[in-house]
């Protein structure tokens, strides 16, 4: 996954989302999802290696899927299982808040934020659960000792 793919599947998805979805919000919402989701893919991916052998088998994934007026987003990516060991507790508590309490941290977050050495500051997580105000579900299959595939899937409800 480089910046130019992301920006070809962003382009793609704006002149969709323009001809086929009428509800101006609705457009935002998935757009501003799927930026999330490609960043998050973009930066938190463990194997950066274009050509890894395990891409083979598991490659980045980005599905953005209508089901009547609702958007599912899946996504899915490698990581180390020791970054899977943080993310889970990460989720469950994200899925565990109400939205309101969903809102608190992220303005918390937002006033504390520090960039990490990928570029990111911790808020990838909460802006999904925040823009979605559905639990995000998800998915690690262990692949080896080193790495676990992580799959996403976001649900987007009119």
């Amino acid at each position: 996954m480089s910046l130019d793919v992301i920006d070809g599947i962003l382009h793609h998805l704006k002149i969709f989302l323009f001809h086929k979805q009428h509800d101006k919000m609705m457009r935002k919402r998935v757009y501003s999802l799927s930026v999330e989701c490609l960043d998050n893919i973009l930066k938190h991916s463990d194997i950066s290696e274009e050509k890894h052998e395990l891409l083979i088998n598991y490659p980045p994934r980005f599905i953005v899927e209508k089901i009547a007026e609702d958007f599912l987003i899946h996504t899915g990516n490698v990581i180390l299982n020791k970054n899977r060991d943080k993310i889970i507790p990460r989720l469950d508590k994200l899925n565990a808040l109400t939205i309101e309490e969903i809102n608190e941290l992220y303005k918390k977050s937002l006033a504390n934020a520090e960039i990490s050495a990928k570029g990111g500051a911790g808020l990838g997580l909460i802006v999904m659960a925040k823009t979605t105000k559905q639990k995000i579900r998800y998915d690690f299959e262990k692949i080896n000792d080193k790495f676990s595939y992580f799959a996403m899937q976001l649900n987007l409800k009119k």
